[in-house]
């Protein structure tokens, strides 16, 4: 089958790597040094001490020769993505994005194609335009959006890696808001608080902040268990607590963060259901002032 994948951040490195194991994979990148680079080195692969090498195709532009478009773009990103794939022909595009900002733009994004969403669990680290780390062993978990037929993509990830697992999930709302409320309530303290994971547990009041910013998403997700989702927290917390959330890393580097696809998704919905959420107003306006303060050295 044949694959595009869209963005060649870290994600879609490491998923072009995995893919191109069984199936015929090309990169869209933005930059054509990038694509130029893929094409002719490949993407290396680091896991485990080991270098691992396959071949892929890369281009600058997207067509409608794919049975599979994966968009690995952030959300900010996604706008020039969705002017692109409404220019060709019908296919099943799939979007890995972090947050739910996109979600109410593909809910007013009247196309033909089929339309899927998911989640990335693994840890990957983009080391250059054409090498990736695999950091973090997990999974691929996707969904049909709307009216989109689950078949068409099973077949296509019938055959996996065994270090890359791909699960068709059948509630997409569930699965996305699962994840959710991991990043809304690990990534913004970190990036505020200048700290790694794990500090959010052993630090009393930086756990207290981070159950009060958890209290208030799950009130606006409607979430059906929140005690379960609130050992998930934690157990996410400690699971990667020597890390470095990716809001984090990109403050220091001085990079837009996924703010508005995550804080500002919740802020949103919490606007269209008139309920008040103070804590992560506040967060959000601490995160963009971070943003706009390029110049500060961490």
């Amino acid at each position: 089958m044949k694959i595009g994948i869209i963005g060649g951040g870290s994600v879609g490195l490491l998923c072009a790597y995995y893919l191109s194991l069984y199936h015929d994979v090309t990169v869209v990148t933005r930059r054509q040094e990038q694509a130029a680079a893929i094409q002719s080195e490949g993407i290396r692969l680091y896991k485990g001490g080991e270098e691992f090498r396959a071949d892929c195709s890369a281009d600058t532009s997207i067509n409608s020769d794919f049975d599979l478009l994966v968009v690995t773009v952030k959300q900010h990103q996604l706008q020039s993505v969705f002017s692109s794939l409404e220019r060709i022909g019908k296919t099943n595009i799939l979007f890995l994005q972090n947050g739910m900002g996109h979600i109410h733009d593909l809910k007013d994004w009247h196309v033909g194609h089929s339309i899927y969403v998911g989640i990335v669990e693994h840890g990957a680290v983009r080391k250059s335009d054409t090498a990736v780390d695999h950091t973090g062993l997990g999974a691929i978990k996707w969904s049909a959006f709307d009216d989109a037929e689950p078949d068409r993509l099973n077949i296509l990830f019938q055959h996996n890696h065994s270090d890359f697992p791909i699960y068709y999930e059948t509630d997409w709302y569930r699965l996305l808001t699962g994840k959710l409320i991991v990043n809304a309530c690990i990534n913004p303290l970190t990036a505020l608080l200048q700290v790694k994971n794990g500090e959010l547990l052993t630090t009393p009041a930086y756990l207290a902040f981070m159950k009060l910013v958890f209290q208030e998403a799950c009130r606006i997700l409607k979430l059906e268990n929140e005690e379960k989702a609130w050992e998930r927290v934690q157990a996410v917390c400690g699971q990667t607590k020597e890390n470095r959330s990716s809001m984090l890393v990109d403050v220091i580097g001085g990079r837009q963060t996924e703010a508005d696809a995550i804080i500002g998704y919740l802020l949103k919905e919490a606007s269209l259901q008139g309920l008040d959420a103070v804590h992560l107003e506040f967060l959000y306006g601490s995160i963009k002032a971070l943003e706009r303060n390029t110049n500060k050295v961490f």
